[in-house]
This record gives structure tokens, C-alpha cells and sequence, in this order.
């Protein structure tokens, strides 16, 4: 299958609003490659150079990149909605597509996506690789696809962490925005007892729903394609994930306010720093109190507790 690989190329201030954008228009996440992060990253022990293009650490612009099946027509309403976020934040947003095949997209995540540990139990391993676990260590297998969730970016790194920290068995969690489903998954291979993973991309459902079925969870992740806002009503939850965008975020505090108990708590990431403080007086409002914050180069995660 060919993909649609749609290119924005524009300014770090209005990351969020064309990440949001791809998300309404139905792609279940975005890669966002910000040359200015990596350059404080360049003299990390951690950061492979090998990782990006050569000429990538001079540019100065930022590109969101975003995936659509090739027979989905979205490049005018994209054009429409982009002419809205150069009005608003004053900078040029330039478009550039290609194609993508499945088979790439599998052969580059092979080159690139190798297993690794995150917070004190959980290691991500992707499928095509041989690891035997130490000690405590839960391993999760995991086969990104075409889906955002290979908890490589900071945002999925943040809710992977919470759920180490705070998952301790037995709960009811909603996943909203599961992308790949890994953090279901880790959830789940933690004790959780229940997890509904919901994402609007079929893709997303799909490659979820596979790794649901890798690790063995079919009868504890129930995987669904849809709105998660509709699907909260009258359910009893403890817990609540979102890796999505601010926006997105936003949106469900009040939501999640009504179904979860006191003591529950809604993890949230995929927050840019920018818009950190409006999502914190949301939380705020809705009764909930700030638990942890973590943060990486300009993204934000929070540990929110139900009051």
C-alpha cells in the first residue's frame, strides 16, 4: 500500500496548530522534526547523529510531517485550514508531498527503532528483535506500523513513565488517542485489569489491535475506532491516558472530569511548553490537582489528580 506523505514546512510557534490540524483531518499522529531541539540534544551521549539528514542541524525551519492513504483527497482542505495558521501567527507554512510505501516505512523503523528501557520496569521492544528480560523488567513488543507510539518521543516517554509509576493492577483505564496501543499495553502487562483504547485513525486501530494481539492482551485492551468524548458517557473509569495535543486535551478535562473518581487520574502529554499554562488552568478548573510534571526540550507531561 502507498502512502501519502504530506510535509509542512513552517516556524516552531505554530507546531501545535498544524499538529492539531493532521488530527482532525483523521492521521493518528504526526512526526515533528525540530532542528532546534536536536541541537541541544547534539552533545548528548544519547543523541545519534546516524538518526537524522546531514544538512537537517542547519535549518532553522521546523517540518510536521503527516501520513494519509494515498486515495484520501485532503490537500485542499489542508491548504484552507494552513491559510488560517499563517493568518493567525504571522509565518509562511510551505507544503510538500511524497509517497511512502509500507514496506519503507518497515525497512526505516528497522534501521532506526531499536529496544530500550523506560522508567524502572518497562522495556520496549520492537518485533523483529530478540531481548530476555532482567529482574522486574516488563517487556512490551511492539510493531509502530504506520501509527504514532514507539515511545522514542518524549510525549509517549512521559505517559509510559506515569504508568510505571502509578499502575499498581485492577484498574479501568480509557487510552484516548491509542496510536500504536503501547500504552494499553503497558498498562495492561502492569495489572490493569481493563483498558479501552480508542484513536479516530483506522490505521492506528488497526496496527493497535496486532499489537494488542502480539502480547497476548485480546481479553483485557478493547481496541475501537471513534470519539472518545461520546464513548466516556456514563462510564466508571480509574484512570485516564491521552497522548494527544493540547487542543485534544483540553477538550476532554472537562470529560474526564465527570467519570473519573477522587483519587483518579488523567495522565496527559503531547503538550508543547507554549501552550503548558492554558492546559494547566483547565486542569485547574475542572477540579484536578497537578501530581507531576515532566518535561523534555519544549513538551510537557502532567500526572493530573481528580480532587
Amino acid at each position: 500500500m502507498k502512502w501519502k506523505e504530506y510535509s509542512i514546512l513552517t516556524e516552531g510557534i505554530c507546531v501545535e496548530a498544524v499538529s492539531g490540524i493532521f488530527h482532525k483531518m483523521g492521521s493518528g499522529g504526526v512526526v515533528i522534526e525540530d532542528p532546534q531541539a536536536a541541537r541541544r540534544y547534539e552533545n548528548l551521549e544519547k543523541f545519534n547523529p546516524d538518526s537524522v539528514s546531514p544538512d537537517f542541524m542547519e535549518h532553522d525551519f521546523v517540518v510536521v510531517k503527516a501520513y494519509f492513504p494515498e486515495d484520501k483527497k485532503i490537500q485542499d482542505e489542508l491548504e484552507q485550514f494552513l491559510k488560517k495558521v499563517e493568518d493567525n501567527f504571522k509565518v509562511k507554512c510551505k507544503i510538500f508531498i511524497g509517497e511512502v510505501r509500507d514496506e519503507d516505512w518497515e525497512e526505516s523503523w528497522k534501521k532506526y527503532y531499536h529496544t530500550f528501557k523506560v522508567g524502572h520496569r518497562l522495556v520496549i521492544k520492537p518485533s523483529w528483535e530478540e531481548y530476555s528480560a532482567q529482574d522486574s523488567e516488563v517487556v512490551i513488543d511492539i510493531d509502530p506500523g504506520m501509527a504514532f507510539g514507539t515511545g522514542i518521543h518524549a510525549s509517549t516517554r512521559f505517559c509510559l513513565k506515569f504508568v510505571d509509576e502509578y499502575i499498581k493492577g485492577g484498574e479501568t483505564i480509557v487510552d484516548a488517542g491509542c496510536g500504536s496501543g503501547i500504552l494499553s499495553i503497558a498498562a495492561a502487562k502492569l495489572g490493569a485489569r481493563h483498558i479501552l483504547a480508542m484513536d479516530i485513525d483506522e490505521v492506528a486501530v488497526r496496527i493497535a489491535k496486532e499489537n494488542v494481539h502480539l502480547n497476548g492482551l485480546d481479553g483485557i485492551i478493547e481496541v475501537a475506532a471513534g470519539d472518545i468524548i461520546e464513548e466516556l458517557a456514563g462510564r466508571e473509569i480509574d484512570h485516564m491516558l491521552a497522548n494527544i495535543t493540547a487542543e485534544v486535551v483540553n477538550h476532554l478535562i472537562p470529560e474526564a472530569a465527570k467519570v473519573l473518581p477522587p483519587g483518579g487520574y488523567m495522565f496527559c502529554s503531547g503538550i508543547v511548553d507554549s501552550r503548558w499554562p492554558g492546559v494547566q488552568k483547565q486542569l485547574t478548573d475542572y477540579g484536578f490537582a497537578i501530581d507531576k510534571v515532566l518535561t523534555d526540550v519544549d513538551w510537557v507531561g502532567v500526572a493530573a489528580r481528580k480532587l
